[in-house]
């Protein structure tokens, strides 16, 4: 009898046990269902405010401009410069934040439909020194507007909240209209997988819009490296995807850069920008045509044919400077770019100068001293 008295007060227990334990699990989901709420609460609101019926959206006055930068940029919209390493891309984002910080047309010619405008310059590549002078030499005037964030070297990872909620916080508070992210691939630190690239850069890009939104910032911009072909952005198919406008810089092997814009209604041909050698400053013409008539041979061509007429002679760049009737300055540009195409070979010479071969002058010159070699 007392056995099964034992056995009844055992099970006792045990369902009671049961009991509590059912209790404390759904107490449990139960507050977790309300954390869930509570942090997505302004998410729902905001999607409820969105919802409308298109009666009501036509009926909608849009009382601001279409564009942000005239014929380039959307009203809030986001966009990517995609460029190629070397090809002016940190010269043109700092052309885009003086734009905007004083109010001026970018590049002279695309103007900033908003007025003056907070920007938040978020730089991963460039260190202090360098691009404190960099922002010195752009002559920006209203430079308590411009906001900076040098992260070479720091780690900083939006894909955690609390990184999330502080950059929300610290674009807030300086009424940041313009964000900058140069460049996307290291912004996107903690994102990347061993997956789809597609699948860390929609993740990335859905995370700055989320921060767009809470911290009421108007436009994003992220300047991307080329891939090989230097024609799409590196990595993902996305950053195709992504962005309102598509900004393309490309550089040729005359050093000759260009600027075209492709998105929604954005339809930029390629148009040349200039560089000012004294200020360094870039600027883009109104009636500007890259695809103009043929011009003669350019500096580089030019060059590189008298280097085929003169194969015993490798000049410095102060000679080719005399020999193109270009400054110093100007024939650096020129040996630099016909360097970069492959069309010559920089090697040095005497006095530590650096003197301009053509390749096969210097195949020849290494077929000749073969036998040489052996001789000896």
């Amino acid at each position: 009898m007392e056995a099964l008295m034992e056995e009844y007060r055992l099970e006792g227990d045990v369902r009671k046990a049961t009991r509590d334990h059912v209790v404390y699990e759904m107490a449990r989901e139960r507050a977790k269902a309300e954390v869930e709420a509570k942090r997505y609460a302004a998410d729902i609101a905001a999607l409820a405010a969105c919802s409308r019926n298109l009666t009501s959206f036509l009926n909608e006055e849009t009382a601001e401009a279409s564009y942000d930068v005239a014929d380039l940029l959307p009203a809030e919209g986001n966009f990517t410069l995609v460029a190629a390493k070397k090809t002016g891309k940190t010269s043109t984002t700092i052309e885009l934040v003086r734009a905007y910080a004083d109010g001026s047309p970018f590049l002279g010619r695309f103007e900033i439909t908003g007025g003056p405008q907070h920007v938040g310059m978020w730089d991963y590549e460039m260190g202090d020194p360098q691009l404190r002078e960099w922002l010195r030499r752009a002559g920006i005037r209203n430079t308590d507007r411009v906001h900076l964030l040098p992260l070479r070297g720091q780690h900083l990872s939006l894909r955690t909240p609390a990184t999330r909620e502080w950059a929300a916080g610290w674009l807030r508070d300086r009424r940041v209209g313009l964000w900058l992210l140069d460049p996307a691939h290291r912004a996107m630190t903690g994102f990347t997988t061993q997956g789809d690239p597609n699948t860390a850069a929609q993740e990335f890009t859905e995370t700055l819009e989320q921060i767009k939104r809470e911290a009421g910032v108007r436009n994003i911009g992220l300047p991307v490296h080329t891939g090989l072909s230097g024609e799409h952005a590196r990595g993902a198919s996305r950053w195709g995807e992504w962005p309102d406008a598509i900004w393309k810089l490309k550089k040729d092997e005359n050093g000759r850069r260009t600027l075209s814009a492709e998105g929604r209604d954005v339809d930029l041909a390629e148009t040349t920008v200039q560089r000012d050698a004294e200020t360094r400053r870039l600027s883009v013409s109104a009636f500007d045509n890259a695809g103009s008539a043929y011009q003669g041979p350019s500096d580089v061509d030019r060059l590189c044919m008298w280097l085929d007429a003169h194969p015993d002679d490798h000049p410095s760049k102060r000679r080719v400077a005399e020999i193109l009737n270009v400054s110093q300055e100007k024939a650096a540009t020129i040996l630099e770019t016909a360097e970069d195409a492959g069309r010559i070979v920089v090697r040095p010479g005497p006095r530590r100068s650096q003197r301009a071969w053509l390749p096969e002058h210097v195949e020849a010159e290494a077929e000749a001293a073969q036998p040489r070699q052996m001789e000896l």
